[in-house]
């Protein structure tokens, strides 16, 4: 493993940029967060991916927690909306985001 929590075939994988982006709208979300990384890591662990999370401003803190482990897992972003709601708009807001071919 390496400084990311990557090995070192996954961190070089990454440099090629991902195939596959997921683009999540949240709201309220916190508890689902991790579970949700680790089962699309599970799901694409043959493939190159990112997962950006499109946060409507959560007081739960969802917008956190998925900041502390794109801290550690650079495949994994956030962005939080702040006096911007919806899921249609935050699907846009995320594709435009994506660097995956997919």
């Amino acid at each position: 493993m390496n400084e990311t929590g990557l090995t070192t075939r996954a961190s070089a994988s990454l440099l090629a940029g991902p195939e596959i982006t997921v683009v999540l709208p949240t709201y309220n979300e916190r508890a689902n967060v991790r579970p949700m990384v680790d089962a699309i890591a599970h799901t694409l662990a043959n493939k190159r991916w990112e997962i950006i999370f499109v946060d409507d401003n959560s007081p739960d803190g969802t917008a956190a927690e998925a900041r502390a482990i794109g801290a550690t897992d650079i495949r994994v972003r956030c962005i939080r909306r702040v006096h911007r709601r919806g899921r249609g708009s935050a699907c846009i807001e995320g594709l435009m985001a994506a660097q995956g071919t997919f």
